[in-house]
């Protein structure tokens, strides 16, 4: 159910000046300026390394502590419960609300509420570095409301920022409802939401619609969920698609959860035409033995669509438009024989990039240039997302010009109470996470 790269950028966020945020090296508390959360924190904590907040405490603003420009940093650990934010800060001193580096920030919305997880409200507030779940093990119902299993973050406030978050195994992982307007949701991974019905398999990773727009999904990784990557979609009388963007994704096996069949990588599906919708720079894969749609452009008035590099299913489907822009497309179909190399450094966090791998050549290792991401002598380490949590696939020290990069068979992860259905991708496509680990 759904319940109403310089010391500017360090001061920004409220961190020590002129610190290279892609680090993931855990610092000892208070080398971040902020207030802090925890586990075991209270509200009636002032909010320091030694008397930090619990996490609903920061979200409402600590009673009017929490102001622009303020940074709150979540330790690690998991915070069981459901969240309803409200932070206000301003377009010049967003507060930013981060998981504290090299720390894993969970947050479980199975409180047993079956409110969704964790609904923003407020303005001008970046979350960041933060995982979101729902550990409910119940993934199939006899009934077929659209309700079935809580939403996991529910955009209703304006100009608020998502940045490099990791969202599984809720119902939708992504809302936004329609009538606030500049939303961005940047960078993040997001697999295995949904849930399985007679009808159909529901749950998606992005679901988009706005009356005004702008609403922004920009280099996000979205796979495996039961439903689509993509959604782009509104009811008749149920808001608007006005000004969305999906720009640079990375979308693949969408809907391979499902026993009823796949659903598409990013879809304009919506009851209501589009208008102004950019489909620009996406690179999505359907594997063979799932099949199905892969990018389904739909209808409306103004359409820009350029750049997608689109392999496998059905390709690419486009309804009636006007005012369309659509060049430069690729469009592969299930068994080429290229391999190809996509390297997308991060927009907000330098030293961080994901890495994505088409190799028809089945080719053991590739290279990939990441000249645009590290400098010489960096630590790092890279990471399939099919396996986040589990080994690095390669670590190092970067010496300049390109990394190789092994490529393997890697299991899909395992959704929360079922098996998954969702096919190996390896070693024919694989997406990667290449972070900084010191330098």
């Amino acid at each position: 159910m759904r319940i109403a790269t310089s010391c500017a950028v360090a001061i920004l966020l409220g961190a020590m000046a002129c610190e290279r945020q892609g680090s993931t090296a855990p610092v000892s508390p208070g080398t971040h300026v902020g207030y802090y959360v925890t586990t075991g924190g209270s509200s009636s904590g002032d909010g320091s390394s030694t008397s930090p907040w619990d996490l609903a405490t920061a979200l409402s603003g600590a009673g009017g502590k929490v102001h622009a420009s303020d940074t709150i940093w979540v330790r690690a650990g998991t915070y069981l419960g459901t969240y309803d934010t409200n932070l206000a800060g301003s377009a010049a001193a967003p507060i930013i609300v981060r998981g504290y580096p090299g720390e894993r920030v969970i947050i479980d919305g199975n409180d047993g509420s079956g409110n969704d997880g964790f609904v923003v409200h407020g303005s001008y507030t970046w979350y960041w570095g933060l995982e979101f779940r729902n550990s409910d093990p119940t993934r199939t119902t006899t009934s077929t409301s659209s309700n079935f299993r809580p939403d996991v973050v529910a955009n209703n406030g304006t100009h608020i920022k998502y940045i490099n978050l990791v969202i599984h195994d809720g119902g939708v992982a992504f809302y936004t409802y329609t009538a606030m307007p500049d939303v961005e949701i940047y960078g993040s991974i997001l697999y295995n939401n949904g849930w399985q019905g007679p009808d159909r398999g529901h749950g998606h990773g992005l679901y988009l619609k706005n009356d005004v727009g702008p609403v922004v999904a920009r280099d996000n990784v979205v796979f495996n969920q039961f439903g689509y990557g993509i959604h782009i979609y509104s009811d008749v009388g149920d808001g608007l698609l006005n000004g969305i963007s999906a720009i640079g994704n990375i979308s693949f096996d969408n809907g391979s959860l499902a026993s009823t069949g796949p659903s598409a990588e990013i879809g304009n599906l919506g009851q209501m035409n589009a208008n102004n919708l950019v489909i620009t720079d996406n690179l999505t894969y359907v594997d063979p033995s799932v099949g199905g749609s892969n990018l389904i452009l739909g209808s409306g008035d103004g359409l820009t669509a350029t750049g997608n590099y689109v392999v496998g299913g059905d390709g690419v489907s486009e309804g009636s438009w006007t005012n369309a822009t659509v060049i430069g497309n690729t469009v592969i179909p299930p068994a080429p024989t290229q391999t190809a190399v996509f390297v997308r450094p991060n927009a907000y966090e330098p030293g961080r990039a994901f890495v994505v791998v088409f190799n028809w050549a089945s080719n053991g290792s590739v290279s990939a240039d990441v000249s645009s991401v590290l400098q010489s002598g960096d630590a790092y380490e890279v990471r399939n997302v099919q396996d986040l949590f589990g080994a690095p696939a390669v670590t190092g020290t970067y010496r300049g010009g390109s990394i190789s990069i092994p490529i393997a068979a890697v299991s899909p992860p395992a959704p929360v109470g079922i098996s998954s259905l969702a096919p190996t991708t390896g070693p024919a496509f694989n997406v990667y996470l290449v972070v900084r680990t010191g330098s």
